[in-house]
């Protein structure tokens, strides 16, 4: 007696393994496609914290009232240090003045020393709120330094506090053609510069970021009688389909 399967027996297990192939080639591309797509979001959302933490940490260390906002650029002048003065030019110009050492760095070339950085930071008419370029000897038997200034300068206003403080030129950063910016060694404008007034290549424009599709990802809250302003950064990454989108706010000192 001869065995074997019929045309219908046949025709019905092609079916039911044919279903089952589409059922498991639907499942792989969906597990893989689903991660892919975590692998992506998992590097942009890094990317994103990279840039945030980064830019955080140094607003909070700006010189206060030096954070500033225009379009899609932030800039804000970095604090090297800080000491209080012991004498300080203000009714007439000098080209030195005491004070007590800095610490805990070493005066590197090119910084400047700024005083009740209330207003005007960025205006360097004589008086001002931050001086020439400054050299510092080394501490004398007092226990104090002189601080000897590129050229005659004298101080808007003396701190209540004696305070001063040691700064750097001006750092921007700015969102420009999908990518986060970060520009320096352009000095000090009385005008806040945008993109096209910025470095256009390397050392003094540095890569932060890519994937930025934010147009607008900073803005600065003003100070009231309760809080210190508040710079908002607003970031949104994406490739492809996927995006990730991070918000914070910066808590900027305002004591001068």
């Amino acid at each position: 007696m001869s065995r074997g399967f019929t045309l219908v027996e046949l025709i019905t297990v092609m079916m039911v393994l044919g279903i089952l192939s589409v059922g498991t080639v639907r499942f792989i591309t969906d597990s893989s496609s689903g991660f892919a797509t975590t692998v992506t979001r998992a590097e942009l959302a890094g990317d994103a914290r990279f840039a945030v933490e980064r830019l955080a940490r140094e607003v909070r260390d700006a010189l206060p009232n030096s954070v500033r906002v225009t379009g899609a650029c932030l800039e804000y002048v970095p604090v090297l240090g800080a000491s209080r003065y012991v004498t300080l030019p203000l009714t007439s110009l000098a080209t030195s003045f005491r004070a007590h050492p800095i610490y805990p760095l070493p005066v590197p070339a090119g910084a400047r020393v700024a005083v009740f950085p209330d207003g005007a930071v960025y205006d360097l008419t004589a008086p001002a709120t931050v001086s020439p370029t400054v050299t510092v000897s080394a501490p004398d038997a007092d226990n104090e330094v002189t601080i000897t200034m590129a050229s005659a300068h004298r101080f808007a206003v003396e701190s209540p506090a004696d305070r001063m403080f040691l700064v750097d030129t001006p750092v921007s950063v700015c969102a420009d053609g999908g990518r986060l910016w970060r520009y320096v060694n352009y000095g000090f404008n009385v005008v806040q510069p945008t993109v096209g007034g910025l470095p256009s290549g390397l050392p003094n424009r540095a890569l932060l970021a890519q994937e930025v599709v934010s147009t607008t990802p900073f803005a600065l809250n003003a100070p009231t009688l309760t809080r210190n302003a508040v710079l908002a950064i607003d970031l949104e990454f994406a490739r492809g389909d996927d995006q990730v989108r991070i918000e914070h706010l910066v808590q900027v000192r305002n004591v001068p």
